[in-house]
């Protein structure tokens, strides 16, 4: 495995990574190594172990930060899919309402032809009795 050198508050740390990781590796120190520098201002008025603290709190300031922003970047877009299936279920909705308009529209009619044809039976029905009758 390959040893990343670097030297951080006059200290040389020696790092393993894997070839894979290497160009984030050096990304990350580097950041680090910025930060260390915007924090150290005081210039020896803290200590190494101080400064490190500080900048450990920091970073997991921003970790948190970050997880934040992520839990409400999935929450926006859980309601956005859930808007969307809503919008979606609404408009299936509406046309079934419209299909079931239709439907009962057509159940009505043939109701009406329904009760005309029994009307028509119960006359012929009549005539027939009173043919008999006769």
């Amino acid at each position: 495995m390959p040893i990343y050198k670097l030297k951080i508050l006059n200290k040389e740390i020696n790092l393993n990574y894997e070839e894979a990781h290497k160009e984030s590796l050096i990304e990350a120190a580097n950041q680090i190594k910025n930060k260390i520098k915007n924090i150290d201002n005081l210039n020896g008025k803290i200590s190494d172990t101080q400064l490190l603290i500080f900048l450990s709190i920091k970073l997991q300031d921003e970790i948190i930060e970050l997880e934040q922003k992520k839990t409400n970047l999935n929450l926006s877009n859980e309601f956005t899919d859930l808007k969307n299936m809503n919008i979606n279920l609404n408009n299936e909705i509406f046309k079934l309402k419209e299909k079931n308009k239709s439907l009962e529209a057509e159940n009505n009619s043939i109701q009406e032809n329904l009760d005309q044809l029994i009307k028509q039976i119960n006359i012929l029905i009549s005539l027939i009795k009173s043919n008999y009758e006769d």
